[in-house]
């Protein structure tokens, strides 16, 4: 590999600070440098990877744009990993509020951990595979339910954007609700959208999704393979 002379390093906002840097520490990264005058300034390193965090008390954990990707070789470890390390400091794994860690399919390629002060890290497995569930909106074949599946999982698992990914969907189900085809994609198109709801917290319209999914003619056996592809576990 070519060794680079130009290095970026994402300057992350600081809003919480202990809470912030001790979240870092429990998913493995290391304090390599900390100050507090003549301004609050952090430096954390895992792999060889750093994150730098300001702190400004104008800024606020609403403030947009903040966050940066991290490429890394094996997602699925690293994913494991942190989930554990939720657990054990948090008793869970959450997918809302902050700090949180998104939602990743059992062969994803990507997934978004949140801290305490709003940051969005997104971690990415090496290789061109990341693009590999992403692709079919570009398909010349592809249905326009397919394109819309498609699309809401970008939404959801790139930009954590469940509302408009939710949004996506139903305009999608809600076009292609008199087709006499009802199969295997709209089963996806529905477990899709009732894990969208749960992490919505929308009982009701998960509950609707999963009748949807049940009056569908496919086999319970497909059903529960895009459950597990999709981590809906209901």
């Amino acid at each position: 590999m070519k060794h680079s002379t130009w290095a970026a390093i994402p300057i992350l906002k600081y809003v919480f600070i202990d809470a912030t840097l001790t979240f870092w520490e429990t998913l493995g990264f290391k304090i390599t440098f900390r100050q507090d005058r003549p301004y609050k300034y952090a430096v954390l390193e895992r792999e060889g990877s750093h994150l730098h965090f300001h702190y400004s008390k104008n800024i606020e954990i609403s403030t947009p744009g903040n966050g940066c990707l991290i490429i890394i070789n094996d997602v699925q470890k690293v994913y494991q990993e942190f989930c554990g390390a939720f657990n054990r400091h948090l008793g869970r794994i959450p997918s809302t509020d902050l700090p949180r860690i998104s939602r990743m399919k059992p062969a994803g390629t990507r997934f978004t951990v949140t801290d305490p002060s709003g940051n969005s890290v997104i971690f990415i497995q090496q290789g061109p595979e990341d693009e590999a569930d992403y692709e079919f909106t570009r398909q010349k074949d592809a249905t326009e339910l397919g394109k819309s599946i498609a699309i809401a999982l970008k939404l959801k698992d790139f930009k954590e954007d469940y509302l408009a990914a939710a949004k996506t969907l139903d305009n999608a189900l809600k076009k292609h609700l008199n087709q006499e085809d009802k199969g295997i994609q709209y089963a996806e198109a529905f477990i899709i959208r009732a894990e969208l709801a749960r992490i919505l917290n929308d009982p009701a319209k998960e509950k609707d999704c999963y009748k949807s999914l049940g009056d569908l003619e496919v086999s319970a056996e497909k059903i529960s393979e895009l459950k597990s592809k999709h981590r809906y576990d209901r």
